[in-house]
């Protein structure tokens, strides 16, 4: 860590990771609405083809394990910008009374938690997205996730915009 605070300063290397875990939300943001998307959208019919038989090609994309992968990236870079926010965000906050806003932002912490816990059997359900055995789980299970993807990027912005990135 010296050896980067060397380079650049501290303040810099926190707005680089507000960037990178700003960047890695859009990113998942992007992947799993899409999916939910896909997986609440009714199914294409084409003349002669048996229902539903057009829905494991459009599941395909994007990939349960990039969008585990992103999460979990997430949820790290999340941890990290915590730090930050813990010292400098939250306790002015509860300071000027802003329960709404860090209630919310504890909320998140759980939203996003059971995201995490949902991961595997997300990544599970996934295996074969052609398979209809576990096509409603699969579906809820997405949902979910872009539930607490959207939550989590609503109110990280929110308690941003408290302090600002340069603060």
């Amino acid at each position: 860590m010296d050896s980067i605070l060397s380079i650049i300063s501290v303040q810099t290397l926190w707005k680089i990771s507000l960037f990178l875990h700003f960047v890695v939300a859009v990113a998942l943001l992007a992947a799993i609405t899409l999916q939910a998307a896909l997986v609440l959208a009714p199914s294409p019919q084409v003349a002669g083809a048996p229902a539903g038989s057009l829905r494991p090609l459009l599941l395909a994309a994007p990939s349960a394990t990039l969008i585990v992968i992103l999460y979990l990236v997430q949820a790290l870079l999340g941890a990290w910008v915590y730090v930050k926010y813990r010292t400098y965000v939250r306790i002015p906050m509860e300071g000027l009374r802003h329960w709404w806003t860090v209630g919310a932002f504890e909320f998140k912490e759980h939203v996003i938690t059971m995201g995490l816990a949902l991961l595997p059997a997300y990544w599970y359900f996934w295996r074969d997205p052609a398979s209809q055995q576990h096509s409603t789980i699969r579906k809820w299970v997405t949902v979910f996730l872009a539930f607490s993807v959207w939550y989590g990027l609503a109110v990280g912005h929110v308690a941003n915009d408290f302090r600002g990135v340069g603060s």
